[in-house]
């Protein structure tokens, strides 16, 4: 949303719908195309357990490109539909949006992120039926298609059943927030749903250093203002670096990384530029087309920092109770 409060993304979104939806001019190889197509169809599971025979037979290891985008090891434990809260504190019961490429690309963050809230009191249920957030769709100019996915989640996190519904990446937060279906009033960011709870939870400490990246999505749409270097701040001995307020796109914008990688790469080097002068254990992102991006400009610079998202370094320094 820009200051004046025109709904831009809405403008863009209507624009490529009109200028690309009867096209094949979208900029992507046939390998990108059926990976998206994969990803936001119903064919999800499918691509997870491909992902994890590729890992297992160890071609993820192969010096390919592509590779440099995925975590050194892709955590394949599947999802459960229901989690109880821990605890001696019973606070209600939510349910988690998990998005398409977390699901087959970044579990670990959802798993982090379940146990964290289980500790904050929280009983949790991902519902099956949930799909893409449409934000893939929207960027390829597929507006009907999106639409219909819309509709679909809406469908499968009832308002009355749950008093929230978490997203851990951010650009599929921003997505279902733009709904036009009461789904969008239920969506929270994790961090400014945990943050009244976090005081009350303990954790390991940590001498170590991070850099913190907040993505376009979380700072310009879906974030209510929570600090999220004050919840990293938990952590005792965690020194946080943080970009200039002037940070611009990492240039992975959705599908953009894909259509137009050489300026997406520019964007990255400009982006990283201070973390080569001071390489750090761990680099945090909220969204994992962010968070992809950025580690194979990190890999390709051969700086071996881990990229994670925030909740799971707070996950792994947690003193869970037993």
């Amino acid at each position: 949303m820009c200051p004046a409060q025109v709904p831009y993304t809405r403008l863009l979104n209507d624009f490529r719908a009109e200028t690309t939806a009867d096209s094949n001019d979208n900029h992507l190889g046939l390998l990108e195309s059926i990976t998206i197509n994969t990803l936001t169809g119903s064919h999800r599971t499918m691509m997870s357990q491909l992902v994890n025979v590729y890992q297992k037979t160890g071609l993820s290891k192969l010096p390919i490109p592509r590779n440099d985008y995925l975590a050194d090891s892709i955590n394949t434990q599947r999802l459960r539909a229901h989690y109880p809260a821990l605890g001696s504190i019973k606070r209600g019961h939510i349910a988690l949006f998990t998005g398409c490429a977390s699901e087959v690309f970044d579990k670990k963050t959802l798993h982090d992120a379940i146990f964290i809230l289980q500790h904050c009191g929280f009983e949790l249920s991902i519902p099956s039926e949930q799909g893409c957030c449409g934000a893939l769709d929207l960027h390829a100019g597929r507006k009907t298609a999106a639409n219909e996915l819309a509709e679909q989640n809406n469908a499968a996190f009832p308002a009355a059943d749950y008093s929230a519904v978490i997203t851990v990446a951010s650009g599929c937060g921003a997505s279902l927030a733009r709904y036009d279906n009461p789904l969008a009033e239920k969506i929270y960011d994790i961090y400014d749903f945990i943050a009244p709870y976090l005081a009350e939870l303990s954790f390991n400490k940590l001498d170590s250093s991070a850099w913190l990246h907040n993505p376009c999505s979380l700072k310009n749409t879906l974030s209510k203002g929570t600090d999220i270097a004050a919840l990293l701040s938990h952590i005792e001995g965690l020194n946080i670096n943080k970009f200039d307020s002037s940070q611009s796109c990492c240039g992975a914008a959705g599908s953009y990384m894909l259509q137009q990688p050489t300026i997406a790469n520019q964007l990255r080097e400009q982006l990283i530029k201070p973390v080569k002068q001071q390489p750090t254990q761990y680099l945090l992102s909220s969204n994992i087309g962010c968070a992809m991006h950025i580690r194979a400009g990190l890999k390709q610079a051969s700086l071996n920092i881990e990229v994670l998202h925030p909740v799971s370094l707070l996950a792994q320094q947690l003193k869970a109770s037993s």
